[in-house]
């Protein structure tokens, strides 16, 4: 397989492997992270809120299931919680297996031709390892690297858009916040010196202060319109700009597989048809993904989501009496419905 790059690509792919070339990583490793780092450009950086609140989301949810199996020892809440939060940051989580035990991989190189792993360790150690140890899950694999492509991996234009206005509002919001108060300026030293403190001292007091109805002394018509008017200094973010971010958020959020009805503006029947959308079309197929990860690397368990499951158990209870109705089984409706799980 060739790739081939343009001279502005070549020469960025060869600063960078440049820059790797400093750290202690074998020469597979530093190509690959190259190769990966040039094709995903500025995609990769920045952290987005959508993100943590699907990321947030998925971790939890890993945390509650339980797990059974022959490899079950090693998978403890926070392992669970680790790698449901690494497939949405990352789009993949990587752990090595080791007796009872697996530690998390924070840098990997691959050989795609016998498919083992040079790895850099939470603990501080680099170990190389056949596929069969490694615990490899993807939430979509590159076919050309072997490597997990996250949720916004291939969205590039709408990370950066939703980055952009991210970091926009938030400069915004810096700006100073204050009321300003005119006063006019032949009104005296004196006189604006007092209100001054009057101000600074109210408190919720009263002040008796000179009316500007008579235009301090030039006549009614230079006199301002309200008494003393305060006029607001601050954000003032356009609605536009918030219209467009809350989108770019929820198609973020959907992209990651997180209904945007969670986020507690729908009513309580949207919210437990999406939280039943949730568990079914994210939690538990990404579930069975890592189990199957696990399994290769001969860590054989099963991840059962039934805890989650139960709140959804009047949806299911009226599926059940539909099947049953229509003339199935009772048996078969149970199994159909979710009510009745396989041993």
């Amino acid at each position: 397989m060739r790739i081939i790059f343009g001279p502005d690509e070549r020469d960025g792919l060869r600063a960078r492997i440049e820059a790797l070339e400093t750290e202690n990583r074998n020469y597979s490793d530093i190509v690959t992270n190259a190769l990966v780092d040039a094709a995903a450009g500025d995609a990769s950086d920045g952290y987005l809120a959508a993100m943590e609140i699907a990321a947030g989301a998925l971790s939890r949810a890993f945390a509650a299931a339980s797990v059974s199996g022959r490899g079950a020892a090693p998978f403890r809440p926070w392992v669970l919680a680790d790698i449901g939060r690494a497939l949405i940051e990352e789009g993949e989580a990587v752990w090595l297996r080791t007796g009872r035990r697996m530690i998390r991989a924070v840098s990997y190189g691959r050989n795609i031709e016998d498919g083992s792993y040079d790895l850099a360790l939470s603990d501080g150690r680099s170990v190389a390892a056949p596929p069969g140890r490694v615990l490899h899950a993807r939430w979509k694999e590159d076919p050309t690297t072997g490597r997990g492509i996250g949720p916004l991996g291939t969205a590039r234009t709408l990370r950066t858009l939703t980055q952009k206005l991210e970091a926009s509002m938030s400069a915004e919001l810096n700006a100073e916040i204050g009321y300003l108060l005119p006063l006019p300026t032949d009104g005296g030293s004196s006189v604006i010196d007092e209100f001054r403190k009057q101000l600074a001292n109210l408190k919720g007091k009263i002040a008796v202060v000179e009316t500007t109805r008579g235009g301090w002394g030039d006549g009614p018509s230079h006199a301002p319109r309200r008494e003393y008017d305060l006029m607001r200094l601050g954000p003032a973010i356009p609605a536009s700009s918030v219209d467009l971010f809350a989108s770019s958020r929820n198609t973020v959020l959907t992209a990651c597989g997180y209904p945007v009805s969670l986020l507690g503006t729908e009513d309580g029947t949207a919210q437990r048809e999406a939280w039943r959308r949730y568990l079914h079309g994210t939690v538990a197929p990404l579930g069975r993904i890592v189990a199957d990860a696990a399994t290769e690397a001969g860590l054989a368990i099963t991840l059962d989501f039934e805890t989650l499951f139960a709140s959804d158990i009047q949806g299911r209870a009226r599926a059940f009496q539909s099947l049953v109705g229509g003339g199935m089984d009772i048996a078969q409706a149970a199994a159909a419905s979710g009510l009745l799980q396989d041993d």
